[in-house]
């Protein structure tokens, strides 16, 4: 195919000089090289056009089928949109009729609200009553309070008394420690407890020596404390008595308790104003009358000594 204007210029060579012939084809070898390396260039550039073009084909399909895509999400978009209408439209009516309904409630609780005032008015003016009650009651508190400590400062300096008493008793008894003699605090009070033998022979009711020193040594103690009231207790067995004299227990301890107030009065110049005598008899044992040791515990003789207690009965007895 390239050769095909060689028949015309092969028809010339007759009619040209050589010259001329080398001249042609030198521009025909040069046109010639021109021309292949134009079609080298065009075959090239139609290789790139051609894998250009199959490219853009890939590209092409991945974007049809990309638009597809989107089409679909689209399309499901507005199906998703019609629904969320569809739903926006359903909580609007249901919004509207929550909206009536609070409304209502609203009206309902303000009405309430209107009566809770009422009767809070009516409770304040309740409160304010039942507040002057209780100022009244504050200031009657106040003075109950000042009359319980006033009282209590009573009792402290009372039971002060009573331990410094039952120190002083204990101390005027320690020589006849070893003669059954207990001093003790009990409700209030000091308790001097002597043993039937150191006072009294069997059945008698005359203090024996030991007996009567003892009672003097108490009785110098509570000379020093003329606001200390004595009650002598005599206590006895469940033994029955059997003497002309004396009919019973309750004849015995009271002789004996009498016996002790004459020493504590007479010889012992104690105020008889502040002694009273008792007798228990075997009401009030200590321990078992069943036997021997028991009874003995259990005859015996009390002596409470007991402060007064006028500043306390004051006290209680002040409105």
């Amino acid at each position: 195919m390239k050769w095909w204007w060689m028949i015309p210029a092969l028809s010339l060579v007759a009619c040209v000089p050589v010259k001329k012939f080398k001249d042609l084809e030198a521009s025909k070898a040069a046109l010639e090289q021109k021309l292949n390396k134009k079609i080298d260039d065009c075959e090239s550039r139609n290789t790139d056009l051609t894998a250009e073009m199959r490219n853009l084909e890939g590209q092409r399909t991945a974007l049809d089928k990309r638009i597809s895509m989107l089409y679909d999400s689209l399309s499901d978009c507005r199906s998703q949109l019609a629904e969320n209408q569809a739903y926006i439209k359903s909580l609007g009516d249901k919004l509207d009729e929550q909206k009536k309904n609070l409304a209502a409630e609203l009206d309902a609780k303000n009405k309430a609200i209107q009566l809770k005032e009422i009767e809070l008015n009516n409770a304040l003016s309740r409160a304010e009553t039942e507040r002057n009650k209780m100022m009244e009651m504050q200031a009657e508190l106040e003075k109950t309070s000042a009359r319980v400590r006033t009282l209590e400062g009573e009792l402290n300096r009372k039971d002060s008394a009573v331990r410094a008493l039952k120190e002083e008793i204990s101390k005027a008894l320690a020589g006849f420690d070893q003669l059954d003699i207990k001093v003790e605090n009990r409700n209030g009070k000091v308790y001097v407890s002597m043993a039937d033998k150191l006072l009294f022979k069997s059945g008698s009711t005359a203090v024996d020596a030991k007996g009567k020193d003892a009672l003097l040594k108490l009785a110098s103690a509570l000379n020093k404390n003329p606001d200390v009231q004595v009650t002598v207790e005599g206590h006895t067995d469940n033994k029955p008595m059997n003497s002309e004299k004396i009919k019973d227990n309750w004849d015995l301890s009271v002789l004996r308790a009498t016996s002790i107030v004459r020493i504590l009065s007479v010889e012992g110049k104690m105020s008889d104003k502040r002694i009273t005598a008792t007798g228990r008899g075997e009401t009030q044992p200590i321990a078992d009358n069943g036997s021997a040791e028991g009874r003995a515990k259990n005859r015996r003789t009390e002596i409470i000594l007991s402060p007064r207690l006028d500043k306390i009965l004051d006290i209680l007895n002040t409105n």
